[in-house]
């Protein structure tokens, strides 16, 4: 047989493939940014929702965004450091980097030389405002959270409010030739270093009642069993005698110190009835537990666990990193960021605070409070604040000295609009005129009243090396 070729193509062995039905191939997803939301508390959802309605596009000065819920007083004082250490770079009041410069052996150096000795001055203080800041944000959100009007608004479901410290580059604070404001937006509000004392006392009471019980208990057991080994001591004594009596009166020889059998002694028996009968008691079961325990218990956890110390270390890590990545590109821009040449000078370190506000590195000046709430609502007219404040503002903190800032936000920012809801006169607690009664919400009101605080410290630039 022979078979000749056609020209028509081949018939189909079987059903066509299309490329539907073929295996997916895995896409590159574009890269996004992960956001992660921690719950921690009853009204976490509603905050993270109104966190993520407050736009912060409008602020127009270097912003750096944290992926978290507050930023709390470990995160604030990290990067005020760091802040700080850049400030001095950029501003030329250090040859090096604060880093660097505290790394750098002091073998190049001559031990008396002055370089040596401005450097040594300047490293020390350094360290010393570094451990002061920590625990100055904790005293700072202490104050904010004894706030009266804090405290009065028992619908308030966020805890966060806003810090600000401006660092003034002068030979004092009224001539500095630069500030740089460093405005915290979303400080965790929390009482440190306060206990649960109604709960304490309630757990030691119950605790006390209950080891007072059982040591009663005991002390009776006690002497239940005193009293019948006291009962059986005279019983064995009078029998001793009774049977010392017989052997002196009696003509029978002595009888030896092992009791044979037939003696009356060993034959005697004791009769259950006078057996000492012991109290049984019933075990005692678990303590109830106080009414601050039950509602401890019911009530919802408010806060996950603590981060680990390595854990922690590594989000700073990542917050530095962000801070330097911002100043970066904002003095990479037209205006140069805060980056300019001055000469060597003192650096000022000022906290707007409340009155309440204490801490034994930190001086209150309230002469300043004018002045700086000048140049502070002129800077949050500058960074588009959408409300800021007219009170305080003249044309003097809008010309002369340049303000920079940097601004630093969470999830729970109000991008300013906490500045401008408050006029001074409410802070100040002028509103409703009204003292009380014996004149503690004066109090009170003036306890809460914001003014400046000036650190203690000094800090020198320097150029020699």
């Amino acid at each position: 047989m022979i078979c000749t070729p056609s020209l028509a193509p081949p018939p189909p062995s079987g059903p066509s493939m299309s490329p539907a039905t073929l295996s997916p191939i895995p896409r590159a997803m574009s890269p996004t940014k992960a956001i992660t939301t921690r719950v921690t508390g009853p009204g976490a959802t509603a905050n993270a929702t109104r966190a993520q309605e407050v736009s912060l596009d409008h602020i127009k000065v270097p912003l750096v965004r944290l992926d978290t819920d507050a930023i709390t007083r470990t995160l604030a004082s990290t990067l005020a450091m760091s802040l700080l250490g850049h400030v001095l770079f950029l501003k030329s009041q250090v040859p090096f980097p604060i880093a660097q410069l505290a790394r750098m052996p002091g073998t190049q150096l001559q031990p008396n030389s002055r370089a040596a000795k401005r450097r040594g001055e300047l490293i020390s203080a350094i360290d010393i405002l570094s451990s002061h800041l920590h625990t100055t944000f904790a005293a700072l959100s202490t104050a904010f959270a004894r706030n009266k009007s804090r405290r009065k608004d028992v619908e308030r479901a966020e805890d966060l409010a806003s810090a600000h410290l401006v660092f003034a580059l002068g030979p004092s604070v009224g001539a500095a030739r630069a500030r740089v404001v460093y405005v915290v937006d979303g400080l965790e509000v929390k009482v440190w270093g306060d206990r649960d004392d109604t709960s304490d006392v309630s757990s030691g009471s119950s605790t006390e009642d209950t080891s007072e019980g059982n040591t009663s208990d005991s002390d009776e057991d006690s002497e239940d069993v005193e009293d019948d080994e006291t009962d059986e001591t005279s019983e064995q004594d009078d029998e001793e005698g009774f049977h010392d009596v017989d052997s002196e009166s009696g003509t029978e020889p002595p009888s030896s110190r092992s009791p044979s059998p037939s003696t009356p002694s060993s034959s005697r028996s004791i009769s259950p009835s006078e057996v000492p009968e012991l109290p049984v008691r019933s075990p005692l079961g678990p303590a109830l537990p106080s009414p601050s325990d039950a509602r401890r218990s019911s009530s919802p956890t408010l806060h996950l666990s603590a981060p680990t110390y390595a854990e922690e270390q590594q989000s700073l890590r990542a917050a530095e990193r962000l801070l330097s990545r911002t100043l970066a590109n904002a003095c990479a821009e037209e205006g140069g960021g805060i980056s300019c040449e001055l000469a060597p000078t003192q650096t000022h370190v000022l906290l707007r605070a409340p009155r309440r506000f204490a801490h034994p590195a930190w001086i209150p000046r309230q002469n300043l409070t004018r002045t700086l709430d000048g140049v502070l609502d002129a800077f949050m007219a500058d960074s588009a604040c959408p409300c800021e404040r007219t009170a305080n503002k003249t044309k003097a903190s809008r010309t002369g000295v340049r303000t920079e800032g940097v601004w630093i936000a969470c999830r729970g920012s109000k991008g300013g609009a906490d500045w401008g809801s408050t006029a001074p006169d409410e802070e100040n607690g002028d509103e409703s005129g009204d003292e009380g009664v014996d004149g503690k919400d004066g109090e009170d009101s003036e306890e809460d009243e914001m003014i400046w605080w000036v650190w203690d410290g000094k800090i020198v630039g320097f150029s020699d090396w």
